[in-house]
């Protein structure tokens, strides 16, 4: 007893010690640590990238139904495609207008017992071709009714502006939130359908010989919060 009273100081920052090392125990006990039915990690990554096989940024033709099969160009409209090497094809302008389909393998998936909740798909096209561009984005699920799930359509992307030279490529990003029954198809999908046609404005009116290779940057990244399965 009397050599704690010669260090009362010392005696009672010894006591506070382990009164704080014995609760700092009971806090961070983790055998009883459990994750929040509501907490959720944001994920953000990329889905789909408009790239060709080798990589590179897809052109105007790419966006066009069809436009490499053989055919006998109509009298009433055609439009000719200049390519790099100097030659041409001439292709029913309606072509232009006619849904293009692209079918392809979808490598995303979240495993063990993990839900993804409040899903975005984030659409950013750098247009530099001469006509407005419409998508359509789609999960596929092959015999199932989850294939019913409404196709996801952002707005119209505005064309380059023509009307300066050199022309100006135009940028736009629009977000589109999936509903239930898309964010179903997503979680059981293998496969994503995108379709592509562009709209007609008096450019194509105007110019019978277009280039085919207007760059046209398409970016489609995934945003979400990835939580526990209850």
């Amino acid at each position: 007893m009397k050599r704690f009273a010669r260090y009362p100081l010392s005696v009672f920052l010894l006591f506070v010690v382990v009164l704080f090392q014995s609760c700092k125990t009971d806090e961070f006990n983790f055998k009883e640590i459990t994750l929040k039915d509501d907490f959720g990690i944001k994920m953000i990554t990329p889905l789909y990238s408009g790239k060709d096989k080798n990589g590179h940024i897809l052109e105007f033709r790419d966006f066009i139904h069809d436009w490499n099969q053989p055919f006998t160009p109509v009298a009433v409209r055609n439009t000719v495609l200049q390519f790099s090497d100097n030659s041409f094809i001439t292709i029913p302008t309606n072509l232009f207008f006619d849904p293009s389909v692209v079918i392809d393998s979808l490598q995303f998936l979240i495993q063990g017992s993990y839900r993804l909740t409040d899903i975005e798909l984030v659409f950013t096209v750098k247009n530099s071709s001469p006509l407005p561009l419409n998508l359509q984005f789609q999960f596929l699920v092959r015999n199932s009714l989850n294939n019913m799930a409404a196709p996801i359509s952002p707005p119209t992307f505005p064309k380059a502006d023509f009307s300066q030279t050199p022309w100006i490529p135009t940028t736009s990003s629009y977000t589109v939130k999936l509903d239930s029954l898309q964010a179903l198809s997503l979680s059981n999908s293998k496969s994503i359908k995108l379709t592509s046609w562009y709209d007609e404005t008096n450019f194509i009116n105007q110019n019978d010989t277009l280039s085919a290779h207007y760059p046209i940057d398409l970016l489609i990244v995934l945003i979400g919060f990835v939580q526990a399965e209850k």
